[in-house]
């Protein structure tokens, strides 16, 4: 039995640890192992009969503990995520407590996730690194997001963390099965309800997405240097508005 695991969630640039590890939790949460794990355990089975039967449901006919002892091991000490009363839910509202917090503590801190196609990434790159220097943490996911994935559910722990969500508009992103399906109303709603401010971002001259081009946007379409100032200046002008 060899076992191969991917982190396949938004990892935060520039993050705190303690951020980071919620980013882990939370992968390891919706690892199907892990989640099978905890099931035969909320049905009362012991660690090492849930993961027995747990890699029979996962189709393993060899099933050796010793291959994914790491992972379980990990799971329970690290991240905790073999403790029942841990769910996703829960990362998300401590995570939106954290964000409370750090506006509490740190009034002109902000942090920005980045949602894009992956087409765009040398573009999102140095955005993202822009950013930084401007003293702004950034969310950023290298993979695209996959069709028929969740967007709420995928990236709801970067949302709760996060105080914009910017989405660069292009003829890559709008071409995106992703955009056109998950991009929607009930998305912006979603994200808007979390106090999370949506900027978009115009790259080039495709059109605006439906759900959101009631909304100014950061134009680089003409000149980097005069979308990013405009960003900024928007980003900025918000933290004004927020604490003054």
């Amino acid at each position: 039995m060899i076992a191969t695991y991917v982190l396949a969630q938004p990892y935060p640039y520039k993050g705190t640890n303690e951020e980071k590890l919620r980013v882990v939790r939370e992968a390891l949460l919706r690892l199907p192992l892990i989640r099978s794990i905890r099931q035969f355990m909320g049905l009362g089975d012991n660690l090492q009969n849930a993961m027995r039967k747990a890699a029979v449901v996962a189709g393993e006919t060899s099933y050796d503990k010793n291959a994914i002892a790491p992972l379980i091991t990990w799971a329970n000490s690290v991240a905790q995520v073999l403790d029942l009363g841990v769910r996703v839910e829960t990362l998300v509202d401590e995570a939106v407590a954290t964000k409370e917090a750090r506006h509490a503590e740190h009034q002109h801190e902000r942090v920005a996730f980045l949602s894009h196609s992956s087409k765009d990434k040398g573009f999102v790159r140095k955005l993202a690194a822009d950013l930084v220097a401007s003293g702004i943490k950034v969310w950023i996911d290298e993979q695209r997001i996959l069709v028929g994935d969740s967007i709420p559910e995928k990236i709801a722990q970067g949302l709760a963390e996060s105080d914009f969500f910017l989405i660069i508009v292009s003829h890559n992103s709008v071409a995106s099965s992703w955009v056109k399906k998950e991009l929607n109303s009930a998305l912006i709603h979603e994200i808007e309800r979390r106090n999370v401010t949506v900027l978009p971002i115009k790259l080039d001259d495709a059109a605006m997405p439906a759900s959101i081009n009631d909304k100014l946007y950061a134009d680089f379409t003409g000149s980097y240097d005069d979308g990013l100032r405009g960003l900024l200046h928007s980003i900025k002008a918000r933290e004004v508005i927020n604490h003054g």
